[in-house]
């Protein structure tokens, strides 16, 4: 399957919105109740990314990764890190969102979102750090992978439900 991997932008708000909320539902059923899940609202993504997307940061980067029929599969974005001073992280950039369906994981597609938001990052950044769902094994496994270490975790309420995140440091940020 080919897949492009390309800077995304504000015409991709709506592709993002419906990948972000299938990723969800996909990778977090095994972690997340059904009612949470099914209370994902594309509309409601489709605004937040809107918003996100219409603010230029020239710290952040936003890739998307879309299939051959332009169908968004998949999204990368880190920036500044988003509590700069108060984040348990300790770091000075954050991977703030990396999500794919499942049909096309598996295929080194996340390594190229991740790596592609890594190369933009360490230009200006010496660590970069990111959350992941304690339970979210094969996540945490992709990180380490790619030199991620598990440094902290925080317990937080997470669509009517108490789960705990696992912080991950990037120092030195990965590269490609």
């Amino acid at each position: 399957m080919t897949i492009l991997v390309r800077d995304g932008g504000v015409e991709d708000a709506e592709g993002v919105a419906r990948a972000h909320v299938q990723g969800w539902r996909e990778s977090y059923k095994d972690f997340l109740n059904a009612e949470s899940l099914a209370g994902l609202s594309v509309e409601e993504r489709f605004r937040m990314w809107s918003d996100i997307l219409s603010r230029p940061d020239p710290t952040a980067k936003f890739l998307v990764a879309e299939d051959v029929d332009g169908t968004i599969v998949g999204f990368a974005r880190g920036g500044a890190v988003r509590e700069k001073g108060t984040t348990p992280l300790d770091t000075e950039s954050e991977l703030y969102a990396i999500y794919l369906i499942d049909r096309v994981k598996r295929q080194g597609i996340g390594r190229r979102l991740a790596i592609g938001v890594f190369d933009h990052l360490a230009q200006n950044f010496a660590s970069a750090g990111l959350w992941v769902l304690e339970q979210n094994f094969s996540a945490r496994s992709f990180y380490e992978i790619l030199g991620g270490r598990p440094t902290v975790e925080q317990r937080l309420e997470l669509r009517g439900q108490t789960v705990t995140e696992i912080g991950y440091r990037f120092e030195p940020i990965p590269r490609s």
